[in-house]
């Protein structure tokens, strides 16, 4: 005997459906959305993708850094770590941190908190020090910062994570963020 459900978002009329199917050879039973959800077959229905962009983990000494427009550029060709971290600082960054994973549509990176001190125009610069690759001036919009739990209660810094999406990079920063994407990260699975 086979077992038909049907979803009560609001209160069907139960014995119609119970009359027209009595015919059949089949259970009738009534269950909510959430419960529908717990019945499916997990292996079979899968969420649909959103992302139009592959994403990708990046290695260890990428940076992402967010600063007010006007501020001055870093640089780093020929320039020291020590320099180069004079030269961020000296930036404003609003915030500043490693980067997890990015797509050519955008990138997401853990940041400490901080106090936020500009409310003027922001661009957002990705930077690997060690190698001297540094693409600047990204426009881009935020789609989620949140608190991270670490788990751990050691010190009073809180780890947040911050995801954002490119506004239509211009073509050369398009061919440079290709190049970052093809030398400083891996494809995740």
């Amino acid at each position: 005997m086979d077992k038909i459900y049907f979803v009560e978002d609001s209160q069907p009329d139960r014995m119609n459906y119970v009359n027209e199917l009595s015919g059949f050879n089949h259970d009738i039973a009534s269950v909510s959305r959430s419960l529908l959800m717990e019945l499916m077959d997990k292996n079979r229905v899968k969420g649909v993708e959103k992302r139009t962009h592959k994403r990708f983990q990046v290695n260890n000494d990428a940076f992402a850094l967010i600063r007010p427009a006007a501020a001055e550029q870093i640089r780093v060709t020929d320039r020291s770590m020590a320099e180069i971290a004079c030269s961020v600082y000296r930036s404003k960054p609003v915030r500043f941190g490693r980067i997890d994973d990015i797509s050519l549509g955008g990138l997401s990176f853990s940041y400490i908190t901080g106090e936020e001190r500009s409310s003027q125009s922001l661009v957002l610069d990705i930077l690997v020090a060690g190698s001297g690759f540094y693409l600047d001036n990204l426009t881009f919009k935020n789609i989620a910062d949140f608190e991270m739990d670490d788990g751990f209660a050691i010190n009073s810094f809180k780890m947040r994570l911050n995801r954002v999406q490119f506004k239509k990079p211009e073509p050369a920063a398009m061919m440079k963020l290709k190049h970052f994407v093809e030398n400083y990260s891996v494809s995740r699975a």
